[in-house]
């Protein structure tokens, strides 16, 4: 077996991963993560630089994705396939979360005529695993792998606030917030108010936090033991809905179908 550069052997040993770390494939999912909406398009320079990885590395990927299917070149420019959706098929099909949820967010999307959407919380971010689209389209129109700040989210506060008080103390001690709107809530303790009176209400409201005229309302989804799994959201813009009547509208929809999901949810 080759034996590792010293440079890689320092730098694999200050990661702390251990011996068996494959740096090669991490690399890789570097390179695909690289890709996303504004990055469609890359050139192996493009790559190397949102990476950081030596453009030897990111060539070797690119080349192996390519020849996989899972990447194309029009002679300049890569962009990723299809096929990769085959990666993302696989934590779909394994997960029972996302099966049972998908009809239960077209059923709410149909009766409240607005979108929605469920995520699950993955560090900062929640990542949206079933979803159906309704009312007016947008830019911010709900696909499954799609990532967006949790503390500016109705469906991530709906998640944090069924956090033991101690895991959420460091979960926000982590957080590095993000001013996104003139209404985005970043004072740390003014946001962990927001989250403990979603727990209190047992759902969260957020009104323009991530964008301008843009609002929604979450509840949590909890499995058949009551362990919050993830969060159910309706979202409309403030045209579509009077913030004052969103709950009014759409949790009495929300709550129903979440609890007829919990004992589907083992």
């Amino acid at each position: 077996m080759a034996r590792l550069r010293a440079e890689d052997a320092e730098k694999r040993a200050a990661s702390g991963h251990g011996p068996d770390f494959l740096e090669a494939f991490a690399q890789g999912l570097r390179v695909i993560g690289a890709f996303g909406r504004e990055k469609k398009h890359m050139t192996l320079s493009d790559v190397a630089r949102a990476t950081d990885l030596p453009k030897p590395s990111v060539r070797r990927a690119l080349y192996t994705l390519t020849c996989l299917g899972l990447a194309e070149n029009d002679g300049r420019s890569f962009r990723l396939t299809p096929r990769i959706m085959e990666l993302a098929s696989a934590y779909l099909g394994s997960n029972m979360v996302s099966t049972v949820v998908q009809p239960a967010c077209e059923r709410i999307g149909d009766r409240t005529e607005q979108s929605c959407f469920a995520a699950v919380l993955d560090g900062q971010d929640i990542v949206m695993i079933a979803h159906s689209l309704h009312g007016r389209p947008d830019v911010l129109a709900p696909t499954i792998g799609l990532r967006r700040p949790a503390f500016n989210t109705a469906a991530g506060r709906a998640i944090l606030s069924q956090l033991p008080d101690e895991v959420l103390d460091d979960w926000l001690a982590k957080l590095e917030p993000k001013l996104m709107t003139d209404f985005t809530v970043t004072d740390k303790k003014a946001l962990r108010q927001e989250i403990l009176q979603a727990r209190s209400r047992g759902h969260a409201i957020t009104a323009q936090e991530l964008r301008r005229g843009y609002h929604a309302v979450a509840v949590p989804l909890r499995r058949y033991d009551g362990a919050t799994i993830a969060a159910v959201c309706v979202a409309a813009w403030v045209e579509d809905s009077a913030m004052g009547s969103l709950a009014d509208n759409y949790l009495a929809v929300l709550k129903e179908e979440v609890e007829a999901l919990q004992p589907q949810l083992l």
